[in-house]
């Protein structure tokens, strides 16, 4: 049999299986499309979600300068609210930075709300404890500050030393040496390996 005999053979077994399977290769078709309209769709979204909400980031950040403080207080709330893993930390940073609420409770329950934030990668996430473990210090609640710390001391993050000399040196300024001195010796366990 011939070179082109056996081409010919093989378009004419391929024409039969397309025109035999022609419903199976629409149906994927239309399922290939629909998965790539809503792929674009669901980035098309969260890329004008992003652009809306750094707009209101800047927006507060404005008010703030203009002094509508409540204003800049509702933006940034919201911007906490909806989980962005850039601007709601920064969000609640600019919060804190520009002593926009007075309510401690309610600056905690802010960095709780970030901190459940799914999207953020563990380091991020200790970082932002780190954040949330000086502004307890700050507000002298050594409970909250050994909550929020020894799990990253627990660990092996990149944070870990630094939460270690924080809580340290808040044992320290509390005059609380035993407790500091602990908390150093974990940190000269560390350098010793």
């Amino acid at each position: 049999m011939s070179d082109t005999t056996q081409k010919k053979n093989l378009l004419i077994k391929a024409s039969i299986f397309v025109k035999n399977n022609i419903k199976i290769f629409t149906i994927l078709l239309i399922i290939l499309f629909s998965f790539l309209f809503t792929f674009l769709f669901y980035k098309n979204v969260q890329k004008n979600n992003n652009i809306e909400i750094s707009e209101h980031y800047m927006q507060a950040s404005i008010l703030i300068k203009q002094k509508k403080i409540f204003e800049s207080k509702l933006l940034l709330e919201s911007i906490i609210k909806k989980n962005h893993q850039i601007y709601s930390p920064l969000a609640l940073y600019m919060i804190i930075e520009n002593e926009i609420e007075s309510d401690t409770s309610k600056i905690i329950n802010f960095f709780d709300e970030i901190l459940k934030n799914s999207s953020l990668d563990k380091e991020n996430l200790n970082l932002i404890k780190i954040k949330k473990g000086i502004y307890l210090i700050n507000e002298d609640n050594e409970e909250l500050i050994i909550e929020t710390l020894n799990p990253i001391i627990n660990s092996n993050s990149v944070w870990r030393n630094s939460a270690i000399n924080l809580i340290s040196e808040y044992f320290i300024s509390k005059k609380q040496k035993i407790k500091s001195d602990e908390y150093i010796k974990l940190l000269s366990n560390v350098t010793n390996n």
